[in-house]
């Protein structure tokens, strides 16, 4: 009888242990425990612990590599009225060498050297000129820090590991089945993003889009606090399709939120050429 008892004891200390371990989260550095959270839950703290700034004006230092070409360390400058108009300027030892204005539907681009070159259209055309997939929301969510999720209405799957959430949204059996070309049904996009258990700030994020065999990954590091906006000060790009491999990292110096901005832009005259991509 006693023997009986010490035992259900003991399997109901192994069985809360077990819960408990399960069911919490444990920051050894700043001592925070908290409860692994369900689906919904999750989704909610990270699309609330999202910043929403209206305008953004940073600039810093860049690395950008095609292929295996030797990386070419540029200055960038980018401006941004949320929800409207990105602007990008990148020089190099002070002189213009391309400026981009990015509207929800356009883009304008041009390049100042080693010849004047120019683009102008829609966003829709550019990718099928570079076979790649950009978008407004795309580009603006890596200039944020954002994980894209405001985006994507699909369910996801989620996972608790090595100390952090993994969210899918296919598991990985079909996605192998959409990039080898297996699935009947058309699938746009394919993704993953990895969250801080304790801030719901998003630390990577990969997308896949299986038409034209393209895929972005973007890392966001070192997120500092800047008036009230969690702020990645570093952030890696790789950008590739079948073909081609473009990797980006920028380094931001300065950062400025809620200042009105200006998006000056070249005129575009008898001196540019028609940027042609397949060149």
């Amino acid at each position: 009888m006693k023997i009986g008892l010490l035992n259900s004891i003991k399997i109901l200390i192994i069985g809360l242990i077990f819960c408990f371990s399960c069911s919490t989260i444990k920051n050894v550095e700043d001592e925070k425990t908290g409860k692994i959270l369900n689906e919904k839950k999750l989704l909610d703290s990270i699309k609330s612990n999202e910043i929403n700034p209206n305008w953004i004006r940073t600039r810093g230092n860049s690395l950008i590599s095609i292929n295996e070409d030797e990386s070419q360390e540029v200055e960038i400058y980018i401006r941004s009225k949320i929800d409207s108009v990105i602007w990008i300027n990148i020089t190099k030892y002070k002189k213009k060498i391309f400026r981009t204005l990015f509207t929800k539907d356009s883009v304008k681009m041009t390049i100042e050297y080693p010849e004047k070159l120019f683009f102008d259209g829609p966003i829709n055309k550019l990718n099928d000129l570079t076979n790649l997939s950009f978008s407004y929301d795309l580009i603006e969510e890596v200039i944020i820090g954002g994980s894209f999720l405001k985006y994507l209405d699909d369910k996801f799957i989620s996972h608790f590991e090595k100390n952090e959430y993994h969210l899918l949204s296919h598991r990985p059996r079909k996605t192998k089945r959409i990039t080898s070309s297996k699935n009947k049904k058309p699938v746009n996009y394919i993704y993953q993003s990895w969250i801080n258990p304790f801030t719901f700030k998003c630390k990577r994020v990969n997308l896949i889009f299986p038409e034209n065999n393209s895929q972005i990954n973007i890392v966001y590091k070192n997120r500092e606090d800047i008036n009230g906006y969690s702020t990645p000060m570093n952030i890696e790009i790789e950008l590739s399709n079948s073909e081609t491999i473009y990797n980006i990292t920028i380094d931001f110096r300065a950062t400025k939120y809620d200042l009105t901005q200006k998006f000056p832009f070249n005129k575009i005259n008898s001196d540019y050429k028609l940027l042609n991509f397949n060149e």
